[in-house]
């Protein structure tokens, strides 16, 4: 490339959120959901890493999901570093949310580049493309991203003429995604630099039961094998493409004597699958510097595997093995082409356990012509293997796998699988059995397996007298019950894009900051008054880097309603109506703004979510409306034909999906109610009403009383004799 004074800088990166596999191309599911897994060292980020450092660009690597760190935090290193290019690790479950932020890192820079690197992206239909928001991204990689990375960031900056000729990626050619070519691939890995592990935090990846850092290195490409499951004789071919064990051994040695870790996870579909390539590997561990100093773990098929194999895999340090069973009954692993069968399954076990290997046992259930049949021998089969360690993985048919083309037939696909991992119900079942008892199966399977007593027994004797091992087997444990006991929740509405209608006032902004904050929403800021909302807006895109925007809107002019709704910039997920007047001279206006103002703008609102058949509204009343009194009666009447409003509309849109919430504040210290003279153990601030509400709202509530305090004094003044209440000075 063209040196320059100061390189072009890239910043790589997996966002903040919940713990994603994110560089595995095909096992990509939520870590804390799983049984006894923890997160995978970032290798494609210090892959990419490696190489554009050897391209001349300067690189800024951090996992912000691992690290627990948030999304301030990346904007806040977005700001500092000022890159010319970001490259995003995505996974099929968090493309939305990652989208998004993608969206919102282009508003902040128009001309970055943005690279998004995943395995949904291999010779994507254009159907699947059609269901995503890409008018931010600049390249999609579906090949492995660390053989074209950097020559993609070079072309981009230098000879965009090159495009075509990079393997593996998407580009925009006059508007249009335009697809390069997937049929072959890189062969050479010795060729490839080592993931560049002084930028990543090698101490966030550790070996599940120690806790001790465990790097990632990935041992060959490529899987022979057919199964009808899997994406990765697609997007990695179906040849075996294997390094030297001599590169490996190196890269090894730079892990113990550099990084000081001894842990490792030989990264490959099947590590057994070439034995003699295997035991070539196990013998220059031995004949090096490292033997009897590290440790490490691999996946296997059951077949072609060996005893030999097996001991000489012991000897140079492994102390577990991984297994793909799938299935205990024969007409799935058949028709899921496996090739092996269950005999197969309990001779590899037992030679593994003879030679002295713990192993851990991956299972799927779920798949389209499943049974009750069918899932019994898988349960029996569980039982009967009495793994060290085991999975139960609800399959997810990925685009692209003959799986999705046998679930769409089956019309077992209501939407789409994006969005969806092992553990969320990607399917509505099988043919026979709803996705609700796929999920009851698996959690009874993994609690009765785990919580027998010899299966204990045996977990405290491997654990010994080592605390650590003791600690992470209980909190494993935990994280299993937790999974499998807690009720599934119910959907809660998404909210990628929240309307606030009312946004000057006090609990409006205090829910806009909310949902910004917790959800990362999207902002439309809607009031009478909208050079006011400008500096809440900004304040807000900066806080929390989502997009706001800001709109006028006249409660009372009903006659413009739907076309203020038609007209808005973004299709909302949910409305917030927070606006309200409380003193007028002219008690009708009370219940214009208040009632028929509220009614006409949610009446066309809640056409557009019942037709969706998603969203949700939040509906702020008062403690007004719940008794008339001579204080206030026509602000008090408007509240209380919201309230029942608001009952009505949740009555009528409940089939439909649509979440309608009526939140009922107490006092509140605002603007509007400044002048007046409130107790103030009763009285709330507005961050502390938005708390409470969005708590509520996560939680699907119907109506919240807020502070709480207030539904019992409620309870209490409504239920006074009206010859009593008369007489009273509220």
């Amino acid at each position: 490339m063209n040196h320059q004074n100061t390189p072009r800088r890239v910043m790589l990166f997996y966002p903040p959120g919940a713990f994603y596999q994110r560089g595995e191309d095909r096992s990509q599911g939520n870590v804390e959901n799983s049984t006894a897994t923890t997160m995978r060292a970032a290798n494609d980020l210090g892959y990419a890493a490696a190489v554009l450092k050897r391209e001349g660009f300067q690189v800024f690597l951090r996992d912000y999901q691992t690290s627990r760190r948030s999304l301030a935090d990346l904007l806040a290193d977005f700001e500092r570093f000022d890159p010319h290019a970001v490259f995003l690790s995505i996974t099929n479950a968090t493309i939305f949310r990652d989208l998004e932020l993608a969206a919102e890192l282009k508003r902040r820079r128009p001309g970055l580049m943005i690279m998004l690197k995943g395995a949904i992206f291999f010779n994507p239909a254009q159907a699947l493309l059609d269901q995503l928001d890409l008018a931010h991204a600049d390249y999609l990689i579906g090949l492995e991203s660390e053989f074209v990375v950097g020559r993609l960031a070079r072309a981009h900056f230098e000879d965009q003429a090159a495009l075509p000729s990079l393997r593996g990626i998407l580009y925009k050619k006059d508007g249009a995604w335009t697809p390069t070519f997937f049929d072959s691939f890189e062969t050479d890995l010795d060729a490839l630099p080592f993931p560049d592990r002084s930028l990543m935090e090698n101490h966030l990846y550790v070996r599940p039961d120690t806790g001790e850092p465990q790097a990632t290195i990935a041992t060959s490409r490529g899987c022979p094998s057919r199964c009808t499951f899997c994406v990765t004789p697609a997007i990695s071919g179906a040849k075996l493409r294997l390094r030297s064990p001599e590169n490996i051994l190196a890269e090894l040695r730079e892990c113990y004597h550099q990084h000081g870790i001894r842990d490792f996870f030989f990264k490959s579909d099947t590590f057994t699958f070439d034995q003699k390539w295997t035991q070539a590997v196990c013998r220059a561990i031995l004949d090096s510097d490292l033997a009897g100093k590290i440790r490490w773990v691999a996946n296997s098929k059951v077949k072609p595997l060996t005893p030999e194999t097996l001991q000489a895999m012991k000897a140079a340090g492994c102390w577990l093995v991984a297994f793909g069973y799938e299935s205990g009954h024969p007409e799935t692993l058949e028709r899921i082409r496996k090739g092996t069968t269950v005999d197969d399954n309990l001779k590899a076990t037992r030679w593994a356990r003879e030679t002295g290997l713990r192993t851990f046992g991956f299972f799927l259930a779920g798949l389209p012509w499943e049974g009750p049949e069918h899932l019994e021998a898988t349960r029996r089969h569980i039982f009967e293997l009495d793994n060290d360690f085991l999975e139960l993985h609800i399959a997810v048919p990925y685009p692209g796998t003959e799986l999705h083309a046998e679930a769409v037939a089956c019309g077992l696909i209501e939407d789409s699988v994006l969005g969806k991992d092992y553990f969320n119900a990607p399917t509505t079942g099988t043919v026979q059995l709803s996705m609700a008892e796929i999920e009851a199966f698996r959690k009874k399977v993994l609690l009765k397996f785990h919580l027998r007593p010899s299966y204990i027994w045996r977990k405290l004797r491997q654990a010994g007298a080592d605390r650590r091992v003791l600690a992470n087997y209980a909190r494993f444990g935990l994280r299993l019950l937790g999974n499998t006991l807690r009720p599934r929740p119910k959907a809660r509405a998404k909210a990628g894009c929240v309307l606030v209608l009312g946004a000057n006032s006090d609990i409006g902004m205090a829910l806009a900051r909310r949902f910004a904050q917790e959800e990362g929403s999207d902002l439309i800021l809607a009031s009478r008054d909208t050079a006011a909302l400008e500096a809440k807006a900004r304040e807000l895109r900066d806080a929390f880097g989502v997009r706001v925007w800001t709109v006028p809107f006249d409660a009372q002019d009903t006659a413009s309603h739907k076309a203020f709704y038609r007209s808005l910039p973004a299709r909302p997920d949910g409305v917030i109506l927070t606006f309200g007047l409380l003193e007028s001279p002219d008690p009708l206006a009370l219940l214009d703004v208040n009632l028929l103002g509220a009614a006409s703008i949610l009446e066309t609102v809640a056409r557009d979510l019942e037709e969706r058949r998603e969203g949700f509204i939040l509906g702020v009343s008062s403690v007004a409306g719940e008794r008339g009194r001579k204080s206030n009666y026509a602000y008090g009447a408007a509240k209380a034909g919201l309230t029942a409003y608001l009952s009505g509309l949740r009555h009528r849109l409940f089939a439909s999906g649509v979440h309608v919430m009526t939140v009922i504040p107490g006092f509140v210290d605002t603007k509007m109610t400044a002048h007046l003279s409130m107790p103030r153990a009763l009285t709330a601030t507005p961050e502390r009403v938005a708390e409470h509400v969005h708590g509520a709202w996560r939680k699907r509530r119907d109506v919240v009383f807020t502070p709480p305090v207030w539904r019992p004094i409620m309870w209490l003044i409504r239920n006074l004799p009206e010859s009593l209440f008369k007489r009273t000075n509220l």
